[in-house]
């Protein structure tokens, strides 16, 4: 178990990933042309969704990465209160993991019409499942700035 000093600094990390996940479908929703800027916003986006997606639910964690249940005396409370892993989150974190993390051959499998991301969608559902964690955290770990993203 984490202690509370360890929480609260650790929440800071968190408000990033998810503020700036925010910041970049504000941005790319405002349509960049193609190129390296757009490519860097796209990956950079993607990286904080796969980040954000692996907070919530990789339940089989190192004991060394951040975990939503780590924000709970009692881990198996964040399993019943949080929502169900969306499906079009589940895909957006293999499509990290295949098109931007890793150097795959699957690469080679993705038509140009596939390439395009939900922005909007995503961040619609993120929000969502995010949501019962800040609902039911003590929101003594938190840093207070998260309040600018759910009212406490």
């Amino acid at each position: 178990m984490r202690d509370k000093e360890e929480l609260l600094k650790i929440s800071d990390h968190i408000y990033y990933e998810f503020s700036m996940f925010v910041s970049l479908v504000l941005e790319m929703t405002k349509g960049y042309p193609p190129g390296t800027i757009n490519n860097a916003m796209l990956q950079s986006f993607a990286l904080h969704v796969r980040n954000l997606i692996d907070f919530l639910y990789n339940d089989s964690h190192n004991s060394d990465d951040v975990y939503a249940g780590d924000f709970f005396k009692d881990p198996t409370r964040w399993l019943s209160v949080r929502k169900a892993i969306t499906p079009e989150l589940s895909k957006a974190k293999k499509r990290v993991n295949k098109e931007v993390a890793h150097l795959t051959y699957s690469r080679l499998k993705v038509l140009p019409a596939d390439k395009k991301w939900a922005f909007v969608n995503l961040s619609n559902e993120m929000i969502a499942v995010f949501d019962p964690f800040i609902t039911n955290v003590n929101r003594g770990l938190l840093d207070p700035r998260w309040s600018n993203f759910f009212k406490f």
